[in-house]
């Protein structure tokens, strides 16, 4: 139970009794939840050829309505090890081809309490008298039930050449439906909100492993292996008629300075959206008569305030290299990984040069600066050379993020990076010769650099995946980035 209490009637008195103005937070924030579970499995195999695994579960929710809180889901997968029946082809050391369909339930976004009324008692009395109300501003919704997930994929293993030459591919296709968001009411229902099954996202794509070992002699191995997923990522429904939900805004919901973040059916997961340029029937930038670019007018269905999609901020590939090399007791390992495909808004970028501490903002310091657009009003190109006097530099940087125009400061969030290098000796040999170290039954030293460097980037000035957060929401929006760091390690492993 928490009580508290300000404006204390005796100093130095620090008593809950002795406070005329009590906690409006105070209460017992208690609240407990539980899943309760029935998990059943069956693993089938014939003569090493053929496998089936089959799976059922049914969850019992207990934050849900009674009526509503149970979910029965369940998963079958498959592999044909078809190796078996190629036995005389010798340059095959393995292969299996599986599949698998599967089923899972989640209340995730769900808390206790969510789907029923409850109400308060006020912090302190009215004309003598306690007061209540109703708790919060999202209106209890006693039909909520477990959102599902369905999931199919489909791969194929192959070993080939004494084990020597390994593939791994996958496709996958997953769709979420009946997703639990909330949906805006009007506020003449005394809500704001509702939680309600309303949204479907699909994930769609293609992983691939290769590993190859490139060079095996008695001293010196050379083992390579790439990796890569492609993901596609659509909107199916947001569960709404205007087809979108804004999920972060300008001036709205916390420290953003540029754009909006939403789902918007039909696009990508996570879109970000701007004002661009605005254009002419030629693709022509249209200015003003002082000879500042001019925003977007226009928007795409569903969305007003002439924003518009730029790109998703989740990658479409993701993937890394590997190298190992061995000679003798000494071996190297060099790791590249990279992503392309996503797209960051950099809010850093934008609040550096309208403040004046970037390298584009010194564009017309001297001499002041021609936008090269069209005049609105003639259609000739523009001459208004925008300069420093009368403020007039300043403004023009500044009324980047007063319209919203998000074109310079727009960057492809791809990189390739040195990941991790990494040196390790195994001693073990040489103190296995030492009498009195014979105590000692393994020795090795290692050192490893991870965050080497930066091989490649879009971004100016800052590390890709120095976003403000990873999280679904927020990832994309890039606001006050800390720098990456490198880290050394040495590492000494002794084994007794």
């Amino acid at each position: 139970m928490v009580q508290s209490a300000t404006n204390f009637t005796v100093p130095d008195l620090y008593s809950y009794r002795n406070g005329t103005v009590k906690g409006a937070g105070d209460g017992f924030n208690y609240s407990q939840q539980r899943v309760n579970s029935l998990y059943g499995v069956v693993e089938l195999g014939y003569n090493g050829l053929l496998y089936i695994n089959g799976t059922a579960r049914n969850d019992w929710f207990s934050i849900l309505n009674p009526a509503n809180n149970s979910k029965f889901y369940s998963s079958v997968s498959g592999s044909f090890v078809f190796s078996q029946l190629l036995q005389n082809l010798n340059w095959l050391s393995f292969g299996k081809l599986r599949a698998s369909w599967a089923q899972v339930g989640s209340v995730a976004s769900v808390n206790p309490y969510d789907g029923v009324l409850t109400y308060g008692l006020g912090a302190n009395l009215f004309n003598g008298q306690t007061t209540a109300s109703i708790n919060g501003t999202g209106a209890p919704n006693p039909l909520l039930q477990p959102f599902t997930v369905t999931e199919k994929e489909l791969g194929l293993e192959l070993r080939l050449f004494k084990n020597r030459l390994m593939l791994d591919v996958a496709a996958f296709d997953k769709v979420t439906t009946e997703q639990i968001i909330d949906v805006n009411l009007s506020t003449a229902s005394g809500y704001n909100s509702s939680k309600q099954n309303a949204a479907s996202l699909k994930n769609s794509g293609l992983e691939t492993m290769v590993e190859y070992k490139a060079v095996q002699s008695k001293n010196f191995n050379w083992t390579t292996s790439w990796n890569n997923a492609f993901l596609k990522t659509e909107v199916l429904n947001v569960g709404n008629p205007s087809g979108t939900i804004l999920l972060l805004y300008f001036n709205g919901t916390g420290n953003e300075f540029l754009g909006e973040i939403r789902y918007t059916e039909g696009l990508a997961m996570n879109q970000l959206y701007t004002r661009t340029y605005r254009r002419n029937a030629n693709g022509d930038i249209l200015v003003g008569n002082n000879g500042f670019p001019l925003p977007s007018n226009t928007n795409p269905k569903g969305i007003t305030g002439g924003f518009n999609p730029v790109g998703s901020a989740i990658p479409k590939f993701t993937g890394g290299w590997n190298n190992t090399f061995t000679y003798k007791n000494l071996s190297l390992g060099v790791h590249v990984d990279y992503k392309f495909g996503g797209t960051v808004l950099s809010s850093t970028l934008l609040n550096m040069t309208r403040q004046g501490h970037s390298k584009l903002s010194l564009t017309g310091r001297e001499g002041g600066y021609v936008f090269p657009g069209v005049n609105v009003n003639t259609g000739q190109p523009n001459t208004v050379a925008i300069t420093v006097a009368g403020n007039g530099l300043q403004n023009y940087w500044t009324g980047y993020r007063n319209d919203q125009i998000g074109d310079p400061f727009t960057f492809k969030s791809d990189f390739v990076k040195l990941r991790n290098i990494s040196l390790a000796y195994n001693l073990t040999s040489l103190i296995g010769k030492v009498a009195v170290l014979k105590f000692v039954k393994g020795l090795s030293l290692s050192a490893s650099c991870r965050n080497v460097a930066i091989l490649y980037k879009d971004l100016p000035g800052l590390d890709p995946e120095a976003i403000q957060s990873s999280g679904d929401i927020r990832a994309g929006y890039e606001n006050s980035s800390l720098p990456t760091t490198r880290n050394y390690n040495l590492t000494l492993n002794v084994k007794f």
